[in-house]
This record gives structure tokens, sequence and C-alpha cells, in this order.
């Protein structure tokens, strides 16, 4: 191999090293600010979207509630939707903060984590 070979192949794989590192580097902001400059517009600030499909609050879960469920969503968009993909702009954990972000905004969902455990019964002798 020559010199000018061997050059022009490191480039190319730094160059490919940096485009898949900048894919998954994520922003490095909390989910809460994510949410604020990503999904709001769509999603209004307190998920009470104007579009039954785009509303996080009315408690109706097209795609599944549980964090999986919104990180698949999130990952990989909604094809033939608005909702695209942001794999490339999110890193895997800043998805699963935002899928369990949005799930903050149903009530029906808050009201079940929020529950407290049940006590057993005090027994008398």
């Amino acid at each position: 191999m020559d010199v000018r070979s061997l050059l022009a192949a490191s480039v190319l794989g730094l160059s490919l090293t940096v485009t898949v590192a900048a894919q998954t580097a994520g922003t490095g902001k909390t989910a809460e600010e994510n949410y604020r400059t990503t999904c709001q517009p769509c999603h209004m600030a307190d998920g009470n979207a104007a579009l039954k499909p785009m509303n996080f609050a009315d408690g109706e879960w097209k795609h599944g509630t549980t964090v999986a469920d919104l990180a698949k969503v999130i990952t990989n968009g909604v094809p033939g939707t608005a909702m695209m993909p942001f794999k490339t702009r999110f890193s895997e954990q800043e998805i699963l903060e935002l899928a369990k972000y949005v799930r903050h905004f149903d009530p029906k969902l808050k009201s079940t984590k929020a529950a407290a455990p049940r006590k057993k019964p005090a027994t008398t002798k």
C-alpha cells in the first residue's frame, strides 16, 4: 500500500467514526430541556396538544404507555405522521428519559405511579 492510499483510508475511517459518534452522542441536556426544545412545538408545554394523536394528557395512547413503547416511537418515529425518528438526535439514555418524562402529562399514569403501597391490616389477638 502506498502512502496516499494509506492516508486516504485513514481519513475515511476517521470520518466514519466521527459520523457514527455524532449520531449517538446526544445533547447532554435533561429530559425536560430536550422536551422543551424538540417536542413542545408539536405536543405543547403541558402535553395537551390540540390534535388528538399528539396529545399526552388525554390518557389515550395509540402506541402503548410503557417506557419501552414510547422509547420505540421516539427512536423510530411513526411513518406517515409528523412524528419523525429521533435516534440520530438523542442518545438511547436521553430517549428513555424522554419516554419517562412524557408519561407524566397523563393524569391516569401519574395516579398509578403515585399510589402508595397497601399496608397489611394490623391483627388483634
